[in-house]
C-alpha cells in the first residue's frame, strides 16, 4: 500500500503540555485522513517538527521510504519556517501544504492565551507558505477544515497524482532497433524522458526480437491471432502477413 506521510509543525516555546496536545491533535487528524483516503493511500504521522534537525530527519524518512509517494505538511501552532529550510531543500517527493486547523470553530466563550498559543495555524501556515515561495518549491495548497468533503476531495486528488508520479518514476520502457545502449549523448528524447519523468527507456537489438520470435510455438501464434481478431476489425484479407509478425509481439 502506498502512503503519504503527515508532518506537523510546532515549536518548544509554549512548553511540553502544548506539544503533547499538538501530538494528540495530529494523531486524530492522521487517523481521520487515513480512513478517508484508505482506497488510495494510507496516511502515517511523523514526529512533530520543532527544530531544523527534526525536519531533516522526517524528510529523510519520506525520501527513503519506497512506499511513500508524497508528504502532507501542516503548521499546528506558529512554526517558524526557517527551521524547515534544510528539510524542504532535500525533499524529493510531491508536497501538499494543508492550510487548516484542529478546530472547525473558535470557542469564543472560553478562549484564552493557552488556546491562542496552541492554535496558531493561520500564523504558522502564512510563515510556511512564505518559505515555500522563497525556496521556489512546487507544491499543492489545500485550504479549509480538514474534515470537510471538498477538502478531502482535493487531498485525494493530490494522492492520486502523487501515486501517478511515483509510478512514472519506476516505469521501464522497451525500444528496439535503436542506437547505442545507455549512452547519454546518443539517447536523445529517451534521456529527456528519464530526466523529467523518470522513465527508464532501454534498447534491445532487432536480432534479439528475432531470437524470441523463432521460439514462438504455433499454439502461441494462434492465441495471439485470436486476440487480434477478437479485439480489432482487420483491415486486410492477408492474415498470413499478420501471422508472420505476431510472434514478435508475444
Amino acid at each position: 500500500m502506498k502512503k503519504l506521510y503527515f508532518m506537523v509543525g510546532s515549536q518548544d516555546l509554549y512548553g511540553e503540555e502544548t506539544l503533547k496536545q499538538v501530538k494528540k491533535d495530529a494523531k486524530k487528524m492522521t487517523t481521520f485522513l487515513d480512513k478517508k483516503l484508505k482506497d488510495v493511500v494510507s496516511v502515517e504521522l511523523l514526529p512533530t517538527v520543532i527544530t531544523s534537525p527534526a525536519c531533516v530527519e522526517d524528510i529523510r524518512k519520506v525520501n527513503d521510504d519506497d512506499d511513500c509517494v508524497g508528504v502532507i505538511t501542516w503548521m499546528h501552532t506558529f512554526s517558524p519556517a526557517k527551521m524547515w529550510i534544510k528539510g524542504l531543500q532535500a525533499l524529493q517527493k510531491p508536497l501538499l501544504h494543508l492550510h487548516t486547523q484542529a478546530n472547525e470553530k473558535l470557542p469564543y466563550d472560553e478562549i484564552d492565551m493557552d488556546f491562542m498559543n496552541l492554535n496558531q495555524s493561520a500564523h504558522g501556515d502564512r510563515e510556511y507558505g512564505y518559505i515555500l515561495a522563497r525556496l521556489n518549491i512546487p507544491h499543492e495548497v489545500v485550504a479549509g477544515y480538514y474534515q470537510h468533503e471538498d477538502v478531502i476531495a482535493k487531498i485525494t486528488q493530490f494522492a492520486e497524482v502523487a501515486k501517478a508520479i511515483d509510478f512514472s518514476k519506476h516505469l521501464m520502457v522497451a525500444t528496439f532497433g535503436n542506437n547505442m545502449r545507455d549512452v547519454a549523448v546518443t539517447d536523445g528524447n529517451r534521456l529527456e524522458c528519464e530526466i523529467k519523468y523518470g522513465w527508464e527507456i532501454k534498447y534491445w537489438g532487432i536480432g534479439e526480437i528475432a531470437e524470441l520470435a523463432e521460439k514462438a510455438t504455433d499454439a502461441e501464434v494462434d492465441a495471439k491471432m485470436k486476440e487480434y481478431t477478437d479485439k480489432y476489425t482487420m483491415a486486410t484479407d492477408n492474415l498470413d502477413s499478420v501471422r508472420l509478425q505476431a510472434p514478435g509481439k508475444i
